[in-house]
């Protein structure tokens, strides 16, 4: 009986983490898509409801963007910047997750961090916010 349940346990175990790596792969993939610099890729890792919030570093002042104004911008100056870009950390919790990606560019150093919901079995990034230093 002690021989079964430990295989019972197993098995819980073992498809927990299973569940738990194809979630990480899937959100990091997601993450991927944002940080590629692509336009038409960065769009798909957006839900089309999501925004962009930040602090403007000249005024202070609040901002919120809706996500297809900011996805014009970067369509608009695809591969024009040069940029060191790396997933600094990514939490997940059940559908929920949430990512810290820097950004390292001539000039700035940026955080961003992504809100990400599981919707319909897909990672999506439903808000974006972000903290810009200069160099």
């Amino acid at each position: 009986m002690k021989k079964l349940l430990s295989i019972l346990v197993f098995c819980l175990i073992s498809n927990l983490l299973a569940a738990q790596s194809t979630d990480e792969l899937a959100a990091r993939a997601c993450l991927e898509d944002y940080m590629s610099g692509d336009g038409n890729r960065m769009e798909e890792a957006f839900h089309p409801s999501a925004s962009m919030k930040y602090i403007d570093g000249t005024t202070g002042e609040f901002k919120d963007v809706p996500i297809a104004d900011f996805i014009a911008r970067v369509k608009a100056n695809t591969g024009k910047i040069e940029r060191k870009i790396e997933i600094v950390s990514l939490n997940i919790e059940g559908t929920a997750a949430g990512g810290k990606i820097k950004i390292e560019t001539g000039n700035a150093i940026l955080y961003d961090y992504m809100n990400m919901l599981k919707i319909n079995g897909e990672w999506k990034i439903v808000s974006k916010i972000f903290s810009r230093q200069a160099k």
